[in-house]
């Protein structure tokens, strides 16, 4: 017998969500009907996906890699669904966009497929820079639209902006740590931890400002440019870190387990969007990027 098309949709909205109530919420239907769902998901695979604790629901090792593979199969569906109308598209042009590096890495493949499938016509030029630059060339008329950590622009009020994500930062630490078996960490807890610290993309100036507001002084042990570097630090238990969701892999590439613990401590969300300046009109080649940019919202 296999899980039916609502089982995975309502298990994927729980996952995202991290609790029934707000899973519920965003795709309007009931609690029961999710936690019914995902009772019968969980009694056909034999195993569970989820441990349920008091702040939401949390993933278990086993949920986290049904997860990849209820999110392939839903994808592989809609474009199938999605298939007579994308090809029909004539759409045509060139459209010049600027991503962050972080972005290039976990959100553009997903962006360049959707355009190929759906605007066989629509050609990307794409230029991987830092968003003062982008920010820069959308002025200069180097590009066309910028995406990029919107969370981090200085004055949002002179763009245009669609968001299309906005992840939770949560704390990364190894499966055998101490902290592992905590449903929520506070910064105060960390100051006896080595501490891995991403640089890309403004991370570590988002993190100071942070860091600040709870008089938090972390113990850096390393600095790394490198997603995959600091993966295998932290899986490996040298030391913790506190990135977005929208990174997050439950695996280092050397097979050892990371979990995600929530921090007890109000930390900002890190939003995804789309932007280009106010006085900017757009066009039609842009305005079929900016829906397929943001049609995963």
């Amino acid at each position: 017998m296999l899980p039916t098309i609502r089982q995975l949709e309502f298990f994927v909205a729980t996952a995202e969500a991290g609790q029934i109530s707000r899973a519920a919420a965003l795709i309007n239907v009931t609690q029961s009907s999710i936690t019914i769902a995902i009772r019968r998901l969980e009694s056909l695979l034999g195993y569970r996906l989820f441990n349920r604790k008091s702040h939401g629901m949390e993933l278990t090792p086993q949920g986290e890699d049904f997860l990849r593979h209820a999110n392939a199969i839903l994808a592989s569906l809609h474009e199938a669904i999605e298939a007579p109308k994308e090809i029909a598209s004539d759409i045509s042009g060139t459209v010049r966009l600027a991503v962050t590096d972080t972005i290039s890495g976990y959100f553009l493949p997903v962006v360049w497929q959707r355009v190929a499938h759906d605007h066989p016509g629509l050609r990307l030029s794409v230029t991987e820079a830092s968003r003062p630059q982008i920010e820069e060339g959308l002025f200069a008329g180097t590009y066309d639209l910028g995406l990029a950590l919107t969370s981090n622009l200085p004055n949002p009020e002179r763009y245009q902006l669609r968001q299309v994500l906005s992840s939770p930062r949560n704390l990364w630490v190894a499966a055998n740590h101490s902290l592992a078996d905590r449903e929520t960490v506070s910064f105060s807890e960390l100051n006896n931890e080595n501490y891995i610290l991403l640089t890309m993309d403004e991370h570590e100036n988002t993190m100071r400002q942070i860091w600040e507001k709870y008089d938090f002084v972390p113990r850096i042990l390393y600095k790394s440019k490198s997603m995959e570097a600091l993966r295998s630090m932290v899986a490996q238990g040298m030391g913790v870190s506190i990135l977005s969701d929208m990174v997050y892999r439950s695996w280092s590439l050397d097979g050892q387990r990371i979990v995600r613990k929530h921090l007890s401590d109000t930390v900002p969300n890190m939003d995804t969007g789309v932007f280009w300046p106010k006085e900017n009109s757009t066009t039609t080649v842009t305005r079929a990027l900016i829906k397929c940019i943001c049609r995963g919202k």
